[in-house]
């Protein structure tokens, strides 16, 4: 029996416990800092970002309303082989590397930011063309793409309100990003000693450069603290952008951050959208 209500995490609790603490009554806990305030704040791990339901999808099938919560689940429960892999051996297995591909597009479709500006593309104009570049890739031919508006399928995400399709097209969402990032490589930079990598409550960071309705162009790039200690940063070999030298480094080794790299990932993701930058461990701190 699935329970009506269900508190769902944007960002994955086994993910917040390797940036949290324990306290002394022994509640696993987070500091952060909001972007509109200058001082910390301790969070509870539990119920932080996990507003009810919101990954649900409506339908009568009764397998389908919590299909993204599910999928959502499933790639959580490879993240501790990934970091321990990571821990062991500076290096990922095919399989972990994998799934941390399909994890940074989740986590990029479950941020308030990206679901946003998905909304934003369903109450344009142009939605219709929004639509059929992201599923356009479930069609068998260029002909079955070309006739894909009048398909069933397409005219309930197409005609229906925004609000109530949007899980639904998040999902093709991530599948459309599996597309593009399949053909993207993944070096780590390991964080320098007692200084432990931020990250935020938009946690895969997407330097994106696109055409109108293109995601991940061959020179977007992609920065994601994987935990206090790696950082994935993902890119396109077949770039022609060479200027950040990040992109030079070996593909699927760890490579330790030197003061420069240090300075200027953490900006990267101190200045990434998010309504909260998350600090590793107890951090209370206050500006006047």
């Amino acid at each position: 029996m699935i329970p009506p209500n269900q508190d769902q995490h944007k960002i994955p609790q086994v993910y917040l416990r390797k940036f949290g603490y324990v306290d002394p009554h022994q509640r696993e806990r987070i500091s952060v800092i909001h972007k509109d305030e200058k001082y910390t704040r301790q969070k509870n791990i539990e119920s932080f970002y996990a507003p009810t339901n919101i990954f649900d999808i409506k339908s009568d099938d009764p397998r389908i309303p919590r299909m993204f919560e599910q999928l959502n689940c499933d790639l959580e429960n490879e993240y501790n082989n990934i970091v321990g892999e990571l821990e062991a051996s500076g290096t990922l297995s095919n399989k972990s590397y994998a799934y941390l591909l399909q994890l940074i597009a989740n986590l990029i479709v479950r941020s308030d930011f990206w679901r946003e500006w998905v909304l934003g593309m369903l109450e344009h104009q142009d939605k219709e063309n929004f639509l059929q570049v992201v599923l356009g890739h479930h069609c068998k031919d260029s002909n079955e793409f070309m006739n894909i508006k009048n398909q069933p399928f397409f005219r309930i995400l197409a005609d229906s309100p925004p609000i109530d399709v949007v899980n639904r097209v998040l999902i093709y969402f991530i599948d459309h990003l599996m597309l593009r990032l399949w053909h993207y490589e993944i070096t780590f930079i390991q964080s320098q000693a007692d200084k432990p990598w931020f990250t935020s409550t938009n946690p895969v960071v997407v330097h994106n450069r696109t055409g109108r309705f293109e995601i991940f162009a061959k020179e977007s790039e992609i920065y994601f603290p994987l935990s206090p200690s790696f950082l994935a940063y993902a890119h396109y070999k077949g770039s022609e952008d060479t200027e950040n030298p990040l992109r030079t480094l070996e593909t699927n080794k760890t490579h330790k951050a030197t003061d420069e790299q240090n300075e200027n990932l953490q900006k990267i993701i101190m200045n990434n959208t998010a309504d909260f930058l998350i600090i590793a461990g107890e951090f209370k701190f206050s500006k006047a």
